[in-house]
């Protein structure tokens, strides 16, 4: 009898983010979009971009850690249910 065959591990859904003076941008990288689309089809509602302003960098401290989640549910159009069990690498330095 053969072994049983172990799940592949997904590779991570990738959102790229830029900063500047005003604030930061967020995007989903297109493999990643595909994927999602892929996966769960109409379901997912995408936006290409994301850009969060703050005013100081105390605005930045403040609010970057508690809005991710947020972020992540207006790039993909997806229910934090939808994304709670897909891997996840937010924040990689820059946008394309």
């Amino acid at each position: 009898m053969s072994a049983p065959l172990v799940e592949a591990r997904q590779p991570p859904i990738v959102i790229y983010r830029s900063v500047n003076r005003d604030g930061e941008t967020y995007a989903l990288e297109s493999r990643s979009l595909r994927r999602l689309r892929e996966e769960l089809g109409t379901a997912v509602h995408a936006h290409p971009r994301v850009f969060i302003a703050h005013e100081t960098s105390a605005d930045y401290d403040a609010v970057h850690g508690a809005i991710v989640q947020q972020v992540i549910q207006l790039l993909t159009g997806l229910t934090e249910d939808r994304l709670r069990p897909l891997p996840l690498v937010a924040s990689v330095s820059a946008i394309p």
